[in-house]
């Protein structure tokens, strides 16, 4: 008897021999300690082998190959369930990755390195008791009879923001009946401390969360309760995807345009879009909820593929925000970044005692340092952009490396002191403002606030309790908080988003200057939101001041149309990568060659040309975007490829399946 077993890293399942006295415990699923290079190793049993294949049985040279055996069985009954072994399987496959990696992603390794689970230390909010009844308006109350209609099926729930899509999710949880088990997906852990604690006033110690910034014994036993069945309802973020619950009836993906869903490196794979497969894999409801679908989505809905669910207005009543586009070619304005009219709004609405939320999607102090002399811009050695001066730390940082250099004194180039701060990020946003009204609470809220343990809860529950007057942050302010006080919302730099050089930067800056307006006017008084730009004839603002979605589907999806991109094709991105620029022409020829000899039909290859971003932790790129209907077809096209230059050891190759941007 024989065993494959798979491990946490990036491979296949190795096959082992089974021992006669562990034949009676090794089943699918439990962990197996076993012999690995020169020490031992823990898996997961994938497979029990009855006959070894030709290759497992002789080696090259035609002699008997000697298997190594398993040394002892960790697990009395499986550690991972069927269901969720079939999952890691599809994942791999799909994404064109190994089942070793999908492993790594789906089970913390932990599990995998003899550590214990801990007990959690995240407080959450105790302070306001049970939940009052929830009581649906007609709109939601007939949301929710069309989820518990259906056995199973996906479901598009529309609603403009404010509109009470988290109330006909918990009711939809409500409803299922004893020892079933519900996920909640959503795209930040920013916003995962307000989902919770709504989740936990409901259903108590029934609710687990599970986000990578837990600690790893908090990890493991909110794990091991999801598997366990000790908890019905799971909040978490990208990897929850792959909760182990035994009983799993309904996924909620909620914000489910957001490409946070997306992984950038490793396993390239998409959580709304497994979280659709493991619906149709296991017969699940999977709910998607927004106020800015993805155009994906919003089609599929349209054409009849998934449910379509609308809510048409806010709870109560309440009018959406009242949207002003600033032209800042023209405006009087207090600083380099900020108009006379927003600071005179922000004033007026701290002495009225109302909360402001601004957003800034670019962090740091100044996204150009440069010297005054000679105009030399400093980049970053590893990558190919402008570095980002940081006051705090007087560093000058890459964002896509993580490297820093000190602030040099005199400039490289003509040995000049002076420098420029052009461009204004987060850290400079806030220094101008607190300076304009010095009188205000001001809390900024990006990667370098939040580092640390509880920090997005703690900033969060000052909001949530007054604490805090005017919230700055990149766009993880922007989508999912519920903050009843604020009045006010802004954006001080909309044409970052606009001008970004990838076919989804319209629907990216619709959805998300939608969003940021709609944390606005949730309670008593009206709310009203400024959006500050150079273009703003841009086409998307026609219709983010009149929150008109379904215009902007309409005008976008013709356009996507026309140039063949989704949702009408499917689109796969083979990423390059090689230490000298040089090695980029010679490689590239090659490619081109292979290319060209490649033949499938209703298959377009792109390509290859330099990445957008050429460089990055010194490594420069090329990329070829492959474009068809068939996923299948795109996988066995990028699969010949990758074979073909499988033996180029000076090249490194990423697939990325369905990718969300192309930079």
């Amino acid at each position: 008897m024989y065993v494959d077993v798979l491990f946490p890293i990036n491979f296949e399942p190795f096959t082992y021999a089974v021992p006669d006295e562990l034949r009676g415990a090794v089943k699918v699923g439990v962990r197996v300690s076993v012999p690995f290079k020169n020490g031992t190793k823990t898996g997961i049993v994938t497979a029990l082998v009855r006959e070894l294949p030709d290759r497992l049985r002789i080696n090259k040279n035609g002699r008997k190959v000697v298997m190594k055996s398993v040394i002892a069985v960790l697990d009395d009954s499986p550690f991972l369930h069927e269901k969720l072994l079939k999952l890691i399987q599809w994942t791999s496959e799909y994404y064109m990755s190994t089942s070793g990696m999908a492993l790594k992603n789906a089970v913390p390794s932990a599990f995998f390195q003899g550590k214990k689970p801990g007990k959690s230390r995240i407080k959450i909010d105790e302070e306001s008791g049970s939940a009052p009844a929830i009581v649906l308006n007609k709109e939601q109350q007939a949301a929710l009879n069309a989820i518990n209609a259906d056995e199973g099926g996906v479901f598009l729930l529309y609603g403009v923001t404010g509109s009470g899509k988290t109330e006909v999710y918990i009711e939809a949880v409500m409803a299922l009946e004893e020892g079933q088990q519900a996920l909640m997906l959503v795209p930040e852990i920013a916003i995962t401390a307000q989902m919770v604690d709504r989740f936990r006033r409901r259903f108590k110690e029934d609710v687990v969360f599970f986000h990578s910034a837990m600690s790893v014994g908090e990890r493991m036993t909110s794990w091991t309760r999801m598997r366990n069945g000790d908890a019905r309802i799971a909040v978490g973020v990208r990897s929850a995807v792959f909760a182990p619950f035994p009983e799993l009836t309904m996924i909620i993906v909620d914000e489910e345009q957001e490409s946070s869903y997306k992984q950038f490196e490793g396993l390239r794979y998409n959580a709304r879009d497994v979280a659709l497969a493991r619906g149709q894999l296991e017969g699940l409801k999977v709910i998607l909820g927004s106020a800015t679908p993805s155009l994906e989505s919003f089609y599929n809905a349209d054409i009849g593929k998934f449910h379509f669910i609308e809510l048409t207005a806010r709870v109560e009543g309440r009018p959406l925000p009242v949207i002003e586009i600033i032209d800042m070619s023209t405006a009087d304005k207090e600083t380099f970044s900020l108009s006379k009219k927003l600071m005179s709004e922000l004033r007026q609405n701290v002495e009225d005692g109302n909360q402001s939320i601004l957003m800034l999607n670019r962090r740091g102090y100044s996204p150009f340092f440069i010297c005054a002399e000679c105009g030399h811009s400093y980049k970053c050695p590893a990558c190919s952009i402008t570095l980002i001066y940081h006051k705090d730390t007087n560093t000058l940082n890459c964002h896509y490396c993580n490297s820093h250099l000190k602030t040099p004194a005199h400039c490289p180039e003509c040995d000049a002191e002076k420098v420029k701060y052009l461009g204004t990020g987060t850290q400079r946003a806030e220094e101008d403002i607190v300076t304009l009204i010095p009188e205000l609470s001001f809390t900024r809220m990006d990667r370098d606030t939040t580092g640390n343990k509880l920090s997005h809860y703690k900033l969060v529950k000052d909001m949530e309790q007054g604490r805090t007057d005017i919230l700055l942050g990149t766009q993880m302010i922007a989508k999912g908080h519920d903050f009843p006080d604020v009045t006010l919302a802004a954006v001080i730099s909309a044409d970052i988003a606009l001008n970004m050089p990838d076919f989804r930067s319209g629907e990216r800056a619709f959805q998300l200057f939608t969003q940021l307006a709609g944390r606005a006017g949730r309670g008593n008084i009206p709310g009203r939101a400024y959006i500050q730009t150079y273009e703003p004839d841009h086409y998307a603002f026609e219709y983010v001041i009149d929150h008109n979605y379904r215009k902007f589907y309409d005008n976008e999806i013709q356009m996507r149309k026309e140039l063949g991109y989704p949702p009408f094709n499917r689109l796969l991105r083979i990423i390059f990568s090689f230490r000298t620029k040089a090695q980029g022409q010679s490689i590239a020829s090659a490619l081109t060659g292979i290319v060209r000899k490649i033949k499938h039909r209703n298959i377009e290859i792109l390509g290859p040309a330099p990445a957008p971003v050429e460089k990055i932790k010194s490594l420069w790129r090329w990329h070829i975007i492959l474009k068809g209907q068939n996923a299948k077809s795109l996988r066995e096209v990028a699969d010949s490829i990758h074979t073909r230059l499988a033996e180029m050891k000076e090249i490194r190759i990423d697939i990325d399946v369905d990718p969300v941007n192309l930079m």
